[in-house]
């Protein structure tokens, strides 16, 4: 986050502008109960910050996490290996799913809201894609735009002649984004599309949306298909042997029909997603079965029916990651039998919504955490909770779970379900935020660092042999996720910087009023950034062991730039 201000100002802008991002995410909760606490909370630290006015930041050699825990495990960095960057090429798509959030309230009461899922790559190899993605974005906002156009007034009726209807929840749209694949050949996301207006139940709908990651081009389910009425055949019989015939419609073959082939314009095209393991197609609530049926969906998987797809869709990975919610199931064979075991989990929960105890259950086998929480902080739930299933190429499963802690921190726990009875691994103060899991080996952890301000960053990891998460990054990098608020410095002093130029290193005196916009870092010695005339260096830094400042050159870093943007 940049600002203008001067550093006494500054600090003040940037209070409240952390207070006003951390309060707008919780006006979206559920639990008024709980937000109104953790409301009062951010308040205090808020107020505190704005007190502490000119008196100078103690910053941290260490990376903040939410959990504070000397024996707690940590993830493990490589050190017989050369400590690079992230690789030229990788195989998987660094991406970040954020949403943005607009509501209406009246006497603490949500009214209506949106939420809506906002994409970006985090690299700039993939500029055609990132047009796509633009549009869908911008489809979307327009989409919850109209919604709240269209729908605001009668929400605020509605509060007005029967406000017991509101008393928990008001009217809702959420348009949400998942990776399901994201690598060098395509890019899957499956969206869902939720809304409630009051009535009996909410409306749910899911639907693919599928790219070429080299053009950009959006793809149909023809498009990788080798025999599409092959597909069509194939739904057909998993329908009739999967599922109790008598829960779908009368003629449900024709509204499937409909939806292959087109005809009938009450029908949309087949909804389907592509990932490692398969193609899945999905139906949506009313497409082929009354609402209480739920979603229908047939997986076909490549290695039974792969013939059906043009191979330069298909993976050769054994591997693959399934999106977990907290009191949700998924079924995976977890240890490499040809069964599939039933996976959930479950956090207890206080009367505001903060998560004690983690319940994980693979089949009929169950851990609890109750006896390691007095000894390990990272065995509990935090406010809200998200999981990945993983599956190694190495054969062994593991549930990694995400948990928000306090000061908007996150955590991930690790269970190792391979022999089926869960076994509690250990957890690490990063996270994958908003960088979805889609490859066992190579996702995005982010931490948030203190030095010359604070800012998330990332580097890259794969599933270590213990399951911890293991990387070769010496860099945390910024990325390009932030090139509409980037962490900009405006120095007040020259500057000894080495310079980057073709590999190597020159040292270089740049002159007091340079911007300096922060790129990477290792967390200990160097800042890299950008200059003001387009060339990256390294900013030497260097905190003594009683100290609470770093220091360039000798200097504190307070005296050689005009702001840092602290949080705290």
């Amino acid at each position: 986050m940049s600002c203008p201000h001067e550093r006494d100002c500054g600090r003040a802008f940037f209070c409240i502008t952390a207070m006003k991002m951390i309060w707008e995410g919780w006006m979206m909760k559920k639990n008024f109960r709980s937000m109104r606490r953790y409301t009062i909370a951010v308040l205090v630290t808020a107020a505190a910050c704005l007190a502490s006015g000119c008196a100078k930041k103690e910053v941290s050699v260490e990376v903040v996490s939410g959990a504070e825990n000397e024996n707690k495990p940590q993830i493990s960095i490589n050190e017989n290996k050369p400590q690079i960057s992230i690789r030229e090429n990788p195989a998987a798509l660094f991406l970040k799913i954020t949403a943005e959030y607009d509501s209406d309230w009246q006497d603490e009461h949500s009214l209506i809201s949106t939420k809506t899922s906002q994409i970006r790559i985090l690299d700039e190899d993939h500029a055609e894609l990132q047009k796509a993605l633009d549009a869908l974005n911008q489809k979307n906002l327009d989409s919850q735009s109209t919604f709240m156009a269209d729908n605001q007034a009668d929400a605020r009726q509605m509060y007005q002649d029967k406000p017991e209807l509101m008393e928990n929840n008001g009217w809702e749209s959420e348009l949400t984004l998942t990776a399901v694949r994201a690598d060098e050949t395509v890019l899957c996301l499956r969206q869902t599309d939720y809304s409630w207006l009051g009535g009996a139940h909410p409306n749910t709908c899911i639907t693919g949306i599928t790219y070429d990651t080299q053009t950009g081009a959006e793809l149909s389910l023809k498009d990788i298909a080798n025999d599409y009425d092959g597909i069509y055949e194939y739904v057909l019989e998993r329908l009739a042997k999967e599922h109790d015939p008598n829960m779908f419609f009368e003629q449900y073959e024709d509204a499937v029909k409909a939806m292959f082939y087109g005809g009938d314009a009450d029908y949309s095209p087949v909804h389907w997603s592509l990932t490692n393991e398969g193609v899945t197609i999905w139906f949506n609530q009313y497409d082929i079965a009354p609402y209480a049926a739920g979603p229908v969906s047939v997986e076909i998987p490549f290695a039974e029916q792969g013939e059906l797809f043009q191979k330069k869709y298909q993976s050769t990975k054994t591997s693959y990651v399934k999106e977990l919610q907290e009191c949700e199931s998924v079924e995976a064979d977890v240890d490499g039998d040809g069964k599939k075991e039933a996976v959930s989990y479950e956090v207890e929960r206080d009367e505001y919504g903060i998560g004690g105890a983690i319940t994980v259950t693979c089949e009929d086998h169950s851990f609890n955490t109750a006896s390691l929480m007095e000894q390990d902080y990272g065995a509990g739930g935090g406010y809200t909770s998200e999981g990945y299933l993983i599956h190694t190429e190495a054969g062994k499963t593991y549930l990694y779970l995400q948990h928000q802690s306090d000061n908007d921190s996150h955590y991930i726990n690790i269970f190792d379900l391979t022999t089926k009875t869960p076994v509690y691994t250990g957890f690490t103060g990063s996270s994958w935020s908003d960088s979805p899991i889609t490859d066992p080996d190579s996702f995005l952890l982010w931490d948030r660092l203190d030095v010359l301000g604070t800012y998330s960053a990332y580097r890259e990891y794969h599933i270590g042999p213990d399951g911890m998460p293991q990387t070769e990054d010496e860099l945390f990098r910024l990325g390009n996720a932030n090139h509409e608020n980037p962490v900009t410095l405006v120095s007040v002093r020259d500057l000894k910087v080495s310079v980057l130029n073709a590999g190597l290193q020159e040292q270089e005196t740049i002159p007091s009023g340079t911007s300096f916009q922060i790129t990477a870092t290792d967390g200990k010695s160097f800042v890299e950034a950008k200059m003001d005339d387009g060339r990256s260096c390294r900013i030497p830094v260097v905190k003594d062991a009683d100290a609470w400042d770093w220091k360039i050159n000798g200097v504190s870093e307070y005296e050689c730039f005009e702001m840092l943007p602290y949080a705290g």
